[in-house]
């Protein structure tokens, strides 16, 4: 009897231990929402739309904008009327080169949907507008960011954007109720008076790379605290980098990941030591006087394809040396309007690629855990774990069988 309960307990310790190996799945990735890697080909997408602008009243959190720079005596006087109105030419722009991108990714088979205002109602346009004025549909990653099946509803420190979140609600309202894999998730929303200290996290500070999730640290985008937050909500499945940036309000504005190992990066910008998943990557430079254009900002629709400014010639020149893929196309009017190409867009899908990402799962994760694997592989005693295991199990299947 002693020899069959310690065959069993045998047994018993070896099912827990492949247990303990198997990773637990959290994640799906056959969902309508659903995004790993910032590289990762574009299946669906939320673009910015022109409907609806208006000039903003001057406030803190907009300072800056290549607009407001531009612009600011006319908004003193011309505050809530329709960009349309006020500035033709530049709306008329705007328009075509909105357009243009949303038929460009069409083309390449991409689900697009607009940030489309009309779904408001009367109170959901009024709201905030006695704390700051204007409306502004063209930059939709202000407002949210899928990250794996999680959508992260931002809190922005601009009030004109948070009317945003009621449009995103209906879009993903339908998606949710049938995918019960999506999670949905609002930040706590900013007090009216917007204070400097307090939670803000907003979509364009983020980027995902696998389990890996950077989130960008400027004081004029999201704050320390939206980061630990977002970390918080996001659980041990996540690992968030907090980088540290200057002279720029958003990670995006600074930093694009195009493919595993490539990204393109701003001189100078960021202040911390790059995340250790980050290391050894190639980067392409960005000089600031280009980034103040948002050169770096960039439309990732695939591996090793994106959507480039026409107006960076060098970056463009940059990447195609390395194999991209690259369109170019005009977005000089959207972008004086305070934003980039990759503000421009939010995925919602992107299809994971086996193929790229399995190579790189293989490099980095053995070139970045090796030795601590083999360390750990040397210096752990199997013996004594599954004896303790094995005693356990048979202790209770004894316990069991004199009863």
């Amino acid at each position: 009897m002693k020899k069959f309960i310690n065959i069993i307990a045998f047994v018993l310790a070896f099912l827990i231990i492949g247990f303990m190996l198997v990773p637990v799945k959290t994640v799906n990735k056959d969902s309508k929402v659903y995004v790993e890697h910032e590289w990762d080909t574009l299946d669906t997408v939320v673009l910015g739309s022109q409907k609806m602008l208006t000039v903003p009243s001057v406030h803190k959190s907009i300072l800056g904008y290549g607009y407001i720079i531009k612009n600011e005596a006319q908004m003193k006087t011309e505050v809530g009327k329709p960009i349309q109105q006020v500035n033709p030419a530049l709306y008329s722009g705007i328009s075509q080169q909105a357009d243009n991108i949303a038929r460009e990714l069409k083309s390449k088979n991409v689900n697009v949907q607009r940030l489309n205002p009309e779904v408001l109602d009367a109170a959901e346009m009024q709201y905030l507008k006695y704390v700051q004025q204007g409306n502004n549909f063209l930059f939709p990653k202000n407002s949210f960011v899928v990250i794996g099946n999680n959508v992260i509803e931002c809190a922005t420190r601009a009030p004109m954007n948070d009317k945003n979140r009621f449009i995103v609600r209906r879009i993903l309202k339908p998606l949710t109720k049938e995918d019960p894999s999506i999670r949905y998730i609002a930040a706590p929303i900013p007090s009216p008076s917007f204070p400097d200290k307090t939670l803000y996290i907003e979509g364009n500070d983020i980027l995902v790379d696998g389990t890996n999730v950077y989130v960008g640290h400027s004081g004029k985008g999201t704050s320390s605290s939206g980061v630990r937050w977002l970390q918080s909500v996001l659980g041990s499945n996540y690992k968030v980098y907090s980088i540290d940036i200057a002279g720029y309000r958003h990670l995006d504005d600074v930093l694009t990941l195009i493919r595993p190992k490539l990204a393109v990066r701003v001189i100078g910008a960021i202040m911390s030591d790059m995340p250790k998943p980050l290391a050894n990557w190639d980067f392409i430079d960005v000089t600031p006087e280009d980034a103040k254009q948002y050169a770096s900002s960039i439309m990732v629709v695939g591996p090793n394809k994106v959507l480039v400014d026409e107006r960076f010639e060098s970056l463009i020149t940059e990447l195609r040396n390395r194999n991209v893929d690259v369109t170019s196309v005009p977005f000089d009017d959207i972008a004086d309007m305070g934003g980039g190409l990759g503000d421009f867009y939010v995925p919602l899908r992107r299809t994971y690629d086996q193929e790229i990402n399995s190579v790189k799962l293989n490099k980095e994760f053995f070139m970045e855990k090796g030795n601590e694997i083999v360390e750990t592989v040397k210096t752990f005693n199997y013996a004594e774990f599954f004896t303790n295991i094995q005693t356990l199990v048979t202790e209770k299947i004894s316990t069991l069988t004199n009863k």
